[in-house]
């Protein structure tokens, strides 16, 4: 969907910049079921950035290989990123996390 709508493959038209693309893909990039290549064509589509910071959950207690990258921020392009981060869980296990997948967060300037 979204590189049909970047691309005005769509009949509605591309909001203009700046604006963020965000949400839960439960999809990583390279590892897993899915669509890899369709994932990756949206992280390096030219209206977007991808600002990687690392993986986002931790499917290793269900039965999968570990840390994976399944959320996702994406600022349009031009849109200053001052800084990023994946709030983790408390390493200590201080605290039940209320779901799997860690908060995501992006901090931007609009132009």
């Amino acid at each position: 969907f979204w590189l049909r709508y970047l691309e005005a493959e769509l009949p509605a038209a591309p909001a203009p910049a700046p604006f963020v693309i965000l949400g839960d893909a439960n999809l990583d990039p390279d590892r897993g079921e899915g669509r890899h290549a369709a994932l990756r064509a949206l992280l390096s589509h030219p209206r977007v950035q991808d600002v990687d910071s690392g993986p986002t959950v931790d499917w290793s207690e269900i039965g999968l290989e570990g840390a994976r990258r399944v959320d996702y921020v994406l600022p349009s392009a031009g849109v200053t990123v001052v800084a990023a981060g994946v709030l983790r869980p408390d390493p200590l296990g201080n605290a039940d996390p209320a779901t799997r997948h860690w908060p995501v967060w992006v901090d931007i300037t609009l132009p």
